[in-house]
Order: C-alpha cells, then structure tokens, then sequence
C-alpha cells in the first residue's frame, strides 16, 4: 500500500476558497465599501459620512447631522454608482441615510480607538500549544502573530 502525501495549502489559497465554498463572495465583496470608502468618494463626503450596515444589498450610511444628510440625499445616484463601480461581483441596490446619534458619537469621541490588552504567558502557551501539529513552523510564527494581534488590540474596549 502506497502511502499518501499530505500537503498543506497555503492561507493565501484556503481563504479563497473558503469564502467560495461557503458563498461568502458577495458579502466579502459588499463589504469592501467599508474598507474602502475614504478611497472612493470625496473627502468632502466622506468627511460628514460613514457606511453604517447593508441589509439586503441596500447600504446605511450614518450622517453628520440633518444638513448633511439632505445634500447627500441630492447625490444619491451619483454615490450608488460610483460604490457599484468599484464592486467586482456584486452591486448595491440602494442607499439609505440616517442621521448619527448625538449619544453614540460622544461615546465614540470618549473611547480609544485601540486598546492595547496583551494576552497572558498562559494563553500565548495554550495557543502555541494548540497549533504546534502544524508542520510548516513559517505557518505556525504567521498564526502566532495573526491570534497575537486579534487577542492584544481590541477597538474602544477597555483592558481587562
């Protein structure tokens, strides 16, 4: 009996195919609005704006306050199309505004933007632990970096 090779992706190409397999395609690609958006559209919009969430291909923007959203309301064809174009695979049906609450933005202007947390010697140990089956120790440092920084830098929270 022969025996079998085993040969392991790379995370360039599993992630790919992941996202494939699972349709997660369109929503990735929907989704690098929110990734994008500084790049796409004017500073002088998206200085008063921010994508907020899309539900059923339709996109929520936040707005500034009452005068900013009745101007993009004004250039609303023209926002939709130019987020469309840079959409490879998917295109948004429309657009909605809402206008940012008072509350959450002095929230937001209290919190951090990244709070620094680092992990404890015991849960870098039981991660490394848990991935030293990986053969290919370039893919295990990537992995140890990749959970290092998911666990260490967490956006508004305050340290445990």
């Amino acid at each position: 009996m022969k025996k079998q090779k085993h040969s392991l992706l790379g995370l360039e190409r599993v992630l790919p195919m992941l996202s494939q397999q699972r349709g997660w395609e369109e929503q990735l690609d929907l989704h690098s609005v929110f990734v994008n958006w500084s790049k796409l559209l004017d500073k002088d919009i998206s200085d008063h704006c921010q994508p907020l969430k899309i539900i059923s291909k339709v996109l929520w923007i936040e707005v500034e306050n009452s005068a900013w959203l009745q101007q993009f309301q004004f250039q609303t064809v023209l926002i939709l199309d130019v987020l469309n174009k840079s959409l490879r695979i998917s295109k948004l049906k429309g657009i909605r505004f809402c206008v940012e609450l008072e509350e959450r933005r002095a929230a937001e202007q209290q919190k951090p933007a990244l709070v620094y947390s680092q992990p404890s010697a015991e849960e870098i140990t039981e991660f490394e632990q848990q991935i030293e089956c990986i053969p290919d120790k370039n893919v295990r440092d990537a992995m140890i970096r990749f959970w290092y920084i998911s666990h260490a830098c967490k956006k508004g929270m305050a340290e445990k």
